[in-house]
């Protein structure tokens, strides 16, 4: 049974490509430490869970992982909505009334498919899921195999990795982990914001079609960055933020040559005023409007 599984789902996935865009990331400091601590879990057959904030990379490390070791990656975003048939599949109720509960009803999950074809599987934002989701992973994890009613037991390939990512537990809508789950997860792998030099390098690299002077570079980061220590401010503006100022500001350079610290703050108010989280009672756009004209000190921020 278990090979006839295997055998139709690979069938099932084979018309569609899994080869991934290859991706280019700025492997030193923290994302290097977590590269080789991940390398050493898998061999050392631990689990292990990236922590950080949202933007941080965390997804993309796995996915930079799953790359360069030659294995397909999955990945699913969970959140209170998730069902265990979002992660394991379910029977195609068309097909079902067809030919019944036969395997060519059953549309796998991508945790489905990360064990049959020994790929990278990402449970991202784990601690986002309710406990009833967080125990699907159970018996994956312990037995590397999942029961499925009317197909059997499906079980992993020897090259199935799995991996946790989630954010901080003070963030606003998170789950405990379920103790069952928490004694599963042996190696805990944190991320926090990079330096401003691995920041800096990291917007180079996803700009590099651009040309953005230094100074100019430094001025977006040192706006971003104070969002991260800002008492007001509950989620700060991630890379993401720092690549999209730097991106929009490099397009207003190549139209107009030139750019001044009022015209820079425009951009970056733009991208602020949805990037960040202020804590209750406290106005995004004011928040937005003291940092930009702190750090550029200019008056012509126009919220």
């Amino acid at each position: 049974m278990e090979e006839n599984v295997i055998r139709k789902i690979l069938e099932a996935v084979k018309k569609a490509s899994r080869e991934e865009e290859r991706i280019q990331i700025v492997l030193k400091g923290q994302y290097l430490e977590a590269y080789e601590l991940l390398k050493d879990s898998e061999a050392a057959g631990l689990t292990p869970a990236i922590i950080g904030p949202p933007g941080v990379g965390k997804t993309l490390i796995c996915r930079y992982y799953a790359m360069m070791t030659g294995r397909p990656f999955f990945w699913v975003t969970l959140d209170e909505g998730t069902k265990p048939s979002h992660l394991i599949g379910s029977f195609n109720p068309a097909v079902v009334l067809e030919k019944g509960f036969t395997i060519e009803a059953f549309e796998p999950g991508p945790l489905t498919l990360a064990m049959v074809l020994g790929g990278v599987f990402v449970a991202n934002e784990l601690n986002r899921a309710s406990e009833y989701v967080q125990n699907v992973f159970l018996e994956p994890l312990e037995e590397r195999s999942y029961y499925i009613p009317h197909i059997g037991r499906i079980k992993a390939e020897s090259s199935f990795f799995f991996i946790a990512s989630m954010n901080p537990s003070e963030l606003a809508g998170v789950h405990r982990i379920s103790e069952a789950l928490r004694d599963r997860i042996q190696v805990w792998i944190t991320l926090t914001y990079p330096d401003r030099e691995t920041e800096l390098e990291i917007v180079r690299l996803h700009c590099k079609e651009y040309y953005i002077p230094n100074d100019v570079l430094e001025k977006i980061y040192d706006i971003v960055s104070r969002t991260r220590s800002h008492s007001a401010i509950e989620k700060p503006a991630s890379i993401r933020a720092t690549i999209s100022i730097a991106k929009l500001t490099a397009e207003y350079l190549k139209r107009e040559g030139s750019i001044s610290d009022e015209e820079l703050a425009k951009i970056a108010k733009h991208v602020l005023i949805g990037s960040i989280k202020t804590r209750p009672g406290v106005k995004r756009e004011e928040v937005v409007k003291s940092i930009i004209e702190d750090v550029l000190k200019t008056k012509e921020v126009v919220i």
